[in-house]
């Protein structure tokens, strides 16, 4: 009698491992994109204690966003904007992360609401809507004025 496998029981072994594989992989890039987020909640970290409550001037939003791409975030590209008019108040200034993404399979990006005080998600394709889902606190998303669905993650 020869020692060794048979080609069934070759074949079973891989059909295990691709199974588990294919349960693995979706687990592996979340968690690998979750903390991909990390760069923009350290960096939003820093920005907001400046900006929160303070009313900046278009110089002053155009210096920020200069900073932002300064930042060389590996990640995303980040930008400050006006969600209003600048006499608003509260403020309307926020910044935004865009996800950079070169095969176009999950994008969404991450904008700060209420003068920054929040980080939220918002999908820009369908798989980026679900990663927001699953990033978010509350499940239910905020609708912004441009029609937009925001996930509050922090």
């Amino acid at each position: 009698m020869k020692k060794g496998f048979t080609l069934l029981e070759m074949t079973v072994a891989l059909l295990i491992i691709g199974v588990l594989a294919a349960i693995a992989l979706p687990y592996y890039l979340h968690s690998v994109e979750s903390a991909r987020i990390t760069e923009v909640v350290v960096l939003w970290g820093r920005q907001k204690n400046f900006a929160t409550g303070k009313h900046l001037t278009s110089s002053q939003a155009q210096r920020f966003t200069e900073q932002l791409q300064k930042a060389n975030l590996k990640f995303f590209t980040g930008r400050v904007f006006c969600n209003g008019s600048e006499q608003d108040n509260p403020p309307c200034w926020e910044a935004e992360f865009t996800r950079r993404d070169g095969n176009g399979s999950l994008l969404y990006k991450l904008q700060t609401t209420q003068n920054f005080l929040r980080l939220g998600c918002i999908g820009l394709n369908e798989s980026g809507t679900e990663f927001c889902q699953n990033q978010a606190e509350n499940k239910t998303p905020t609708t912004l004025p441009n029609g937009e669905e925001l996930y509050i993650i922090r």
